[in-house]
C-alpha cells in the first residue's frame, strides 16, 4: 500500500472546512467586491478601484484552475491572493491545508501560487472581521489609510481616522466593561478612572478603578483597525482626584500632571492592561507629590492639605508614633501620600530620608545615637517606640534614688518597681516569670508584684496558700513603692523590706 505523504506544517483538510473555503471562493469568484473595503468618501489616494478592476478581469477565468494558479504567481500580492483563492472553487477540492499560529489561534488556509501567507488568509477568510485585515495591513500603512473591519461592514477612510457608527457600536457592545459616558458598574463614584476619548466619534469612555481588569480596552477598541497607528484616534488618560478634607487654597493635587511617555507606551503596546495603567499613573502622581517641597497630607482617598491635627486624627497608631510624625511635620515641609492609615506604614515610607529627625521628636540625641547603634535592624515603628520608652525611662530613673547597698529583697523589689514604672505591668509579669524565686519570702514578694501587675489570679496556681496570703499583705507596700519618687520611694522600699521580715540593710548612694 502506498504511504500517504504528510508535509511539515500541513494537515489533511476536514470536509466541513473544505466545503466552507470552497463556498467562500465561489462567492469571491462571482463578486470580487465582497473582498474590498467601502470608501467613506470618493478619493484619489487609495488604489482599491484599480485592484478591483484587475480582480474582475481575473474572475473571467473562474473555471480554469491552471490559469488562475499561473496568475497567482506574479503582480500585486492582493490580486495574486484573489486568483489563488478563487482557484479553489475551480478545482473543487483542497486536499491539504497549511496552518499559521495567530493571536486568535491556529488558522488553516490553502497554499496556492506564490503568495504571502497573510494575504492568503485575509482573502480566504474575507468575511471574518479580524482575519480579513491581514490582507490589507501593508496597504493601509503604505497609503496612510484607516480601514475599519466589523462583522457586517468593511470601510476605508483616506482622510485620517473616521470611525463609522457600525464599527463603534460593535466595539462598545463587545467591550470588557459596561460602557457609557460614565461607568455603569454600580460602584460609588471613584476618585480614579481610566478615560479613553475616541476623537473622531466625540465619545469619552470612563471606567472606574474598581471595574478595571487586566484587559486592554485600547487594544480592544482598535483591534479592527488597520492603519499606520491604529490607536491614533484615541486619547488615553487617567483621572485621579481626592476627597478634600481641608480648607487649603491652591490644591497641588489638582495641578496638571501628565502621564509619562514610558507608561503610555507600555499600555499602547499591550505590555500592561487597564488596571496596571491606572495604578501606574497613580503611583507616578503620588511620587511626584511626595517629591514636592511642601506639606501635603493624604491618607487613602482623603487629602488633608497641610492640616496636621486632622491628618493625625485620621491615622491609627501609638502616641509615640503620632508624636514623631507631628514633630517632623511641624519642623519640615514633608509630603505624605499613603494608601494606608497605619502610622507604622507611614513611618516606614518616611524613614529613608527622615529617620533621625523622627527619632529626635521622641527622644534626646544621646538616646537616638544609642538606639541606632545598638538596634539598627528594628522596624521604624519599633525604633520609635523603643526610643520613646528609653527616653521615658531615663526621666523616671532620674527621679528615683540610687543605692550603694541592697539585700536580696530590696534589690528584687527595686528592680520590679523600676520595670513597672518604665515598661508597664506586662513587663513586670514577664520578669517575674523568668526569675521563678524558690525562697518562701521571695515568692511572697513576687506574688505582691503580680498583684500590682494584675496577674495574681492567673498565676495563683504557682503559689502555696501561705505565699499568696503573705503576698497579698505585701502588695499594699509594692503599690506604694511603684507610685513613689525620691524620698517617698526610698521610704516605701524600706517598709516593704521590713514587712517581708528581712533585716537586710538599705544604703542610698551619696
Amino acid at each position: 500500500m502506498r504511504r500517504r505523504v504528510r508535509f511539515k506544517g500541513m494537515k489533511i483538510t476536514p470536509k466541513t472546512l473544505e466545503k466552507e473555503l470552497i463556498d467562500k471562493a465561489r462567492r469571491l469568484a462571482d463578486d470580487p467586491s465582497l473582498l474590498m473595503p467601502e470608501c467613506q468618501k470618493p478619493c484619489k489616494k487609495c488604489n482599491f478601484d484599480k485592484l478591483l478592476d484587475k480582480m474582475e478581469k481575473m474572475s473571467r477565468f473562474k473555471g480554469d484552475p491552471d490559469r488562475l494558479i499561473s496568475l497567482a504567481g506574479w503582480g500585486d500580492q492582493l490580486v495574486r491572493a484573489y486568483a489563488a483563492t478563487i482557484s479553489l472553487a475551480a478545482a473543487g477540492q483542497i486536499p491539504y491545508l497549511a496552518v499559521m499560529k495567530l493571536p486568535v489561534g491556529d488558522v488553516s488556509y490553502a497554499v496556492r501560487g506564490k503568495v504571502e501567507k497573510e494575504k492568503l488568509i485575509g482573502v480566504q477568510y474575507f468575511d471574518d472581521p479580524d482575519l480579513r485585515l491581514l490582507a490589507f495591513w501593508d496597504i493601509a500603512r503604505r497609503d496612510d489609510l484607516h480601514l475599519y473591519s466589523s462583522t457586517n461592514k468593511f470601510s476605508c477612510s483616506s482622510e485620517g481616522p473616521s470611525a463609522p457608527a457600525e464599527y463603534v457600536e460593535e466595539m462598545l457592545d463587545s467591550a470588557p466593561y459596561k460602557i457609557g459616558n460614565e461607568c455603569t458598574c454600580g460602584h460609588p463614584a471613584s476618585t480614579t478612572k481610566l478615560t479613553i476619548t475616541w476623537k473622531s466619534t466625540g465619545k469619552t469612555i470612563s471606567v472606574c478603578r474598581d471595574c478595571l481588569t487586566d484587559e486592554n480596552l485600547l487594544h480592544h477598541l482598535s483591534s479592527g483597525i488597520a492603519a499606520r497607528d491604529p490607536t491614533d484616534d484615541f486619547e488615553v488618560g487617567v483621572e485621579y482626584s481626592l476627597e478634600c478634607r481641608s480648607d487649603c487654597q491652591g490644591c497641588p493635587v489638582e495641578e496638571d500632571f501628565r502621564m509619562s511617555a514610558a507608561l503610555k507606551e507600555r499600555y499602547a503596546s499591550g505590555q500592561i492592561g487597564d488596571r496596571a495603567l491606572a495604578d501606574g499613573f497613580v503611583e507616578e502622581r503620588t511620587s511626584d507629590l511626595r517629591r514636592s517641597n511642601r506639606t501635603i497630607l493624604v491618607v487613602g482617598q482623603d487629602c488633608y492639605g497641610s492640616e496636621i491635627d486632622s491628618f493625625l486624627s485620621r491615622i491609627r497608631g501609638t502616641d509615640a508614633e503620632k508624636k514623631a510624625l507631628r514633630g517632623l511635620l511641624e519642623t519640615k515641609d514633608v509630603a505624605i501620600v499613603s494608601g494606608s492609615d497605619q502610622a507604622g506604614k507611614i513611618l516606614a515610607d518616611l524613614w529613608t530620608g527622615h529617620s533621625r529627625a523622627l527619632l529626635e521628636q521622641v527622644a534626646s540625641k544621646v538616646v537616638v545615637d544609642s538606639i541606632l547603634k545598638q538596634q539598627p535592624n528594628l522596624a521604624p515603628s519599633q525604633l520609635i517606640l523603643e526610643a520613646a520608652r528609653l527616653e521615658s525611662a531615663k526621666g523616671i530613673h532620674s527621679s528615683l534614688p540610687t543605692y550603694s547597698k541592697l539585700g536580696e529583697v530590696g534589690r528584687y523589689a527595686d528592680r520590679m518597681a523600676r520595670i513597672y514604672k518604665t515598661e508597664g505591668r506586662a513587663a513586670v509579669a514577664r520578669a517575674i516569670e523568668k526569675e521563678r524565686q524558690l525562697d518562701h519570702r521571695m515568692r511572697a514578694v513576687s506574688y505582691a508584684f503580680l498583684t500590682l501587675a494584675g496577674e495574681a489570679d492567673a498565676k495563683s496556681w504557682q503559689f502555696s496558700k501561705e505565699e499568696k496570703d503573705f503576698g497579698t499583705y505585701l502588695s499594699q507596700f509594692a503599690i506604694r513603692l511603684a507610685e513613689g519618687e525620691g524620698d517617698e520611694y526610698n521610704e516605701a522600699l524600706e517598709v516593704l523590706v521590713m514587712a517581708s521580715g528581712s533585716i537586710e540593710e538599705i544604703v542610698r548612694a551619696k
